[in-house]
């Protein structure tokens, strides 16, 4: 890369590395590393992020988040982790549908977990 193209990509950096060519250089080509890992653990975090979304609306309807997958692909339902996450945050009724269906489709799922009690019982 040229000077030009080095001072460019080093436009909002702070300090030197912003207008001095040699730190500028050394600062972008380490963010340009930064960027490129980076891109493969956005992938990687938001598939966790999912699944702690799915596990959440299943354990509401008592269901464990393994025996829910499960359940799903015995009945060949083929809904990615985004899609079953937006459908646990924003349609609950779609949702619970479908912890209705897995939970018929694997025996495991019957003796899920109970649902939570909406208070807390004080104990005197």
């Amino acid at each position: 890369m040229n000077k030009k193209e080095v001072l460019k990509l080093a436009k909002g950096f702070r300090g030197r590395a912003k207008n001095c060519i040699r730190i500028a250089r050394e600062r972008v080509e380490k963010a340009l590393q930064y960027s490129y890992r980076d891109r493969r653990n956005k992938k990687r975090d938001m598939r966790s992020l999912w699944i702690q979304r799915i596990n959440a609306g299943t354990r509401y309807h008592g269901v464990k988040y393994g025996n829910f997958m499960h359940g799903l692909t015995k009945k060949n339902i083929q809904l990615n982790r985004k899609v079953l996450s937006e459908l646990s945050m924003h349609e609950p009724y779609s949702f619970k549908a479908l912890v209705d269906i897995s939970r018929n489709a694997f025996p495991g799922n019957k003796t899920g977990i109970p649902p939570k009690k909406e208070g807390l019982a004080i104990l005197v």
